[in-house]
């Protein structure tokens, strides 16, 4: 019986954490979404040579998605304290969602299996955020003034501070996030936020 006990207070852990990491994601696309970011605007695929090249909206280009923004100048006042809004919030939910893996480590009733996969989901979390920062910083180096990044292990969203996106700038970006990800470049979004 105390056995049962434990399992269903560890499952519900997990499912705690699933719903919290569902909610995450929600939450991310909801807020890109009031940002004033037209998700219609233009996928950029790639040519024969791998380079970008525009298509004009069609949903099998193998390159990169990029959103462009279509707000105004009140949006360009308010564009340094967008970045640091999200990263701030993706911070927060990171450290959430490693202190409830942390807890199920911590924990004298959790079993060993349970205790290796949270330990292995806590390095996960900070692979990721040690990659985010990474990418981060090389678009920053590369001219951009600010740049955001959200991954999963499936796919990268990009958000760059700019004016306005050229091929080279989308392949200088794609190539980025490819290297240090391995991702495919369909599943990399680039989003340009003024």
């Amino acid at each position: 019986m105390q056995v049962k006990k434990k399992n269903l207070i560890i499952c519900s852990m997990i499912i705690l954490l699933f719903v919290v990491g569902y909610a995450y994601n929600s939450f991310t696309s909801d807020r890109l979404t009031d940002a004033n970011l037209d998700l219609d605007a233009q996928v950029i695929g790639t040519d024969e040579m791998g380079m970008p090249a525009e298509t004009a909206g069609t949903e099998e280009a193998a390159g990169p998605i990029v959103i462009e923004d279509s707000g105004g100048e009140a949006l360009e006042t308010t564009a340094a304290s967008f970045f640091s809004e999200y990263r701030i919030e993706r911070d927060k939910n990171r450290s959430k969602e490693v202190e409830m893996w942390q807890d199920i480590i911590n924990s004298d009733k959790a079993e060993e299996n349970f205790k290796s996969m949270a330990q292995q989901e806590i390095v996960k979390i900070v692979s990721l955020t040690d990659k985010e920062m990474i990418i981060e910083n090389l678009i920053i180096s590369r001219g951009f003034n600010d740049a955001l990044v959200f991954l999963t292990d499936d796919s990268a969203t990009v958000i760059v501070e700019a004016k306005e996106l050229t091929s080279s700038n989308i392949a200088q970006i794609q190539d980025i996030v490819v290297r240090k990800t391995k991702l495919d470049p369909k599943n990399i979004k680039i989003m340009k936020k003024n």
